[in-house]
């Protein structure tokens, strides 16, 4: 086990570096975590923000009211030490770990017969004595010549060993003070820092109505270690390699605590790290150390919960660590002590409406599952539609509803549980009036639902083959049941809908310069059109703003027309899906979202809610672009070539080179050459792809060839001149 532990944190190390990559693949802000990751009403707290290219905070924003930050400092990557004074620092160690090693044996020898004559000093060269180095009044730093071997070592791990310095993607540090009112509204907050470059990524910062307690702090060798703590309380902390934190509590018998820890949930997906996330574990013990409550989940949710009644008077720890015994600045918890409620469960039920599209449902009947109703003979009858609230209440339940259709008759049966709160692990079945199973479903993956790495919801469509009476079935796959499996069916005809999100969540724009986001569709029940998004602020241009059919996703680009003044922001912007289905028009509001990697390799949307914007002030320039009204496309003959025209108003700069980003399958450019009224360019398709629609994302710029001098060889300089607006186009024949 100590192997494959050793083994396993290798690995672990050596792939740290993979976010560095990621998250310097944009020049915006970015941030890893925030520690203390929340604080309670009426209090001040200090809160460290680990992230990168956050050295020129401008402002710090926590949504909602009642929370004020305020900018403190900034560290860089480095730490506090110049270079000169991480050489005094070595220089000072050096000393005093030398004097902990053994001395030399003396062994005594014979004096020669005849010494040796004795040479006349050459008189030493006196020079001055370099100015002293002071280092930074830090308390790691203070009393050196007072710390143990072990302390010394730490200062140095710390300060001078790049192998254990925070990775770049953290490395950097802000500190801000936040002040909570004592009225501002418990619950989730969005915290995201400004700079020049724009707005960062958001990270959850968590208001409570409970006293809070921070862990001993690592960085202060004065530090004393926790108070005892009595519930309610919330404990922050930090959980860095192999180790595992211990809060001493003081409990009353009779006490009935729910202790929940929030980990996964205040940095849902790690990008380098297995299985994606900091998968906490804690364990309640008494003070002699005997567990008596222990959890490392919560079912299918990663962060831990359990409740547990006190027997009796007395102190008791709280222990947390990661499972797999990893840890760094980033792997940080907030544990909630509190009072048990009547009534409380581990698997509340959502609403239907946070996370459904309520004009799906909103014309369909609803009704109450009506036990017994778990075979043919007594299966609970509903109309088609109806929306059906059910529960699989005992271990091998199972719930039959009895419908007449017609051959021909398109129905979808789908249930909605695991994305609401519930444990269930949905089977879903139609069978016929004999009791053969038509169409089957377990699970399937809804791309929505970003938190959500486990899709155990079911869903399928059919059609049915004659007229007569059918059954949907619901069961539990692992035949499990109980109170808290819930569930919601809908069994209705296909109800053609779509939801869009885009991401990233926040655009940093400068005006006259295309940024590039993506959107993202996930159209319901078989339904496959064009969808158009549209906004209604005339400041902005929507490039390629259409998710074309048979696409999931699409790259379009924002413009922010100028000559507009830059804004003081950020301020939300409100983007609108528009299709056609069945012949109407349906609008439908997007949502932001960011998208983030879990363990190397998966991809989901972590939901935002809105779009923000920042306009930022640098060079305004007149943006490239093809001028396309909205939904014009240019087409390129599969297996041909289509020579396009790229104008320019006058003074604008001419590009020699056009490069596709992240080109589209069968697309290829070539041939820039300039023309009287601008530059063209050829686009080549394969002959793969006819009726491939999408944007092209095409980057300009300046390439200027410097002969060489007599010291200098010649070399090619590489100036972008920007991205052009997005290119819708599409494959024909």
């Amino acid at each position: 086990m100590g192997t494959l532990f050793k083994k396993l944190r290798i690995i672990y190390l050596m792939l740290l570096g993979v976010v560095a990559i990621l998250a310097s693949s944009a020049q915006s802000p970015y941030i890893g975590y925030a520690y203390p990751a929340g604080a309670g009403q009426g209090s001040t707290v200090q809160v460290n923000i680990g992230g990168q290219r956050i050295g020129d905070v401008r402002e710090i924003n926590i949504s909602g009211s009642g929370v004020h930050p305020v900018f403190v400092k900034y560290e860089g990557p480095n730490g506090p030490l110049k270079n000169v004074q991480q050489d005094e620092l070595k220089r000072q160690l050096n000393i005093l770990i030398d004097k902990f090693k053994p001395a030399p044996e003396v062994t005594a020898t014979l004096a020669p017969a005849n010494p040796p004559a004795v040479v006349p000093a050459v008189p030493a060269v006196v020079t001055a004595p370099p100015p002293p180095v002071k280092l930074p009044d830090l308390p790691e730093l203070r009393d050196l010549d007072k710390m143990t071997l072990k302390q010394l070592r730490q200062v140095f791990d710390k300060f001078l060993n790049r192998q254990k310095r925070t990775k770049p993607p953290i490395a950097e540090d802000v500190t801000i003070n936040v002040t909570v009112d004592a009225d501002a509204m418990p619950g989730d907050r969005v915290l995201r820092v400004r700079t020049a470059a724009g707005l960062s990524n958001p990270i959850i910062f968590q208001v409570s109505k409970l006293a809070e307690v921070n862990e001993k702090d690592r960085n202060d060798p004065e530090a004393t270690a926790p108070l005892v703590q009595e519930a309610p309380v919330v404990l922050n902390g930090q959980i860095m390699p192999g180790e595992m934190d211990s809060y001493p509590l003081l409990l009353k018998a009779g006490q009935k605590l729910a202790i929940t820890a929030n980990a996964r949930k205040l940095i849902p997906y790690l990008a380098d790290a297995v299985p994606g996330w900091f998968q906490a574990s804690i364990a309640l013990t008494d003070e002699k150390g005997k567990e008596l409550a222990y959890a490392c989940d919560n079912r299918f949710d990663p962060d831990p919960v359990f409740f547990y009644t006190v027997p009796q008077d007395g102190n008791y720890f709280l222990r947390i660590r990661d499972s797999l015994y990893r840890g760094r600045e980033d792997f940080v918890y907030r544990i909630y002590l509190e009072q048990q409620t009547p009534g409380q469960t581990l698997y509340p039920l959502q609403s239907l409406a946070s996370v459904v599209n309520g004009d799906i449902l909103a014309q369909i009947p609803q009704q109450e599952e009506a036990e017994p109703n778990d075979n043919i003979a007594n299966a609970q009858k509903v109309a088609v539609p109806e929306l059906i609230k059910g529960k699989i209440g005992r271990d091998g339940d199972v719930d039959l509803y009895k419908f007449t259709g017609k051959a021909g008759d398109s129905l979808v049966a789908e249930v909605y549980a695991r994305r609401l709160g519930s444990p269930l692990d949905s089977l879903v079945r139609l069978l016929d009036a004999t009791g053969k199973v038509i169409a089957l479903n377990d699970d399937v993956k809804n791309g929505e639902l970003g938190l959500l790495t486990n899709y155990t919801d079911s869903y399928l469509q059919a059609k049915l083959p004659a007229d007569g009476t059918y059954f949907v079935q619901v069961s539990n796959t692992l035949r499990q049941g109980g109170d808290d499996y819930n569930y919601y069916l809908r069994i209705s005809p296909p109800q053609g809908d779509f939801t869009v999100c885009v991401s990233p969540s926040a655009l940093n724009l400068t005006p006259g310069t295309p940024t590039v986001f993506t959107a993202y569709a996930f159209r319901k029940d078989g339904w496959d059109g064009d969808i158009d998004i549209t906004l209604k602020d005339a400041r902005y241009q929507l490039s390629g703003a259409r998710i074309p059919k048979g696409l999931d996703s699409v790259r379009m680009t924002m413009t922010l027309i100028p000559p507009q003044k830059v804004i003081n922001g950020p301020f939300v912007l409100g983007l609108e899906g528009r299709a056609v289905i069945a012949g109407k028009t349906v609008t439908r509001p997007v949502l932001a979202a960011e998208h983030e990697m879990q363990a190397f390799a998966y991809m989901h949307l972590v939901p935002e809610g809105q779009l923000h914007i920042l306009a930022k002030r640098g060079a305004i320039r007149d943006y490239l672009t093809l001028n396309q009204a909205a939904g014009e496309k240019i087409h390129v003959p599969s297996g041909g070539e289509l020579k396009v025209n790229l104008p320019l108003k006058a003074g604008q700069t001419a590009p020699n080179r056009l490069t596709l980003l992240d080109p589209p399958a069968g697309i290829t450019l070539k041939d820039v050459a300039k023309s009287p009224t601008g530059v063209t360019f050829t686009l080549v398709a394969d002959d793969k792809h006819v009726g491939y629609a999408d944007n092209l994302i095409i980057e300009a710029f300046l390439d200027t060839d410097i002969p060489a001098t007599a010291t200098t060889k010649a070399r090619t300089t590489h100036t972008s001149l920007g991205i052009l607006s997005a290119v819708a186009f599409e494959v024909v024949k």
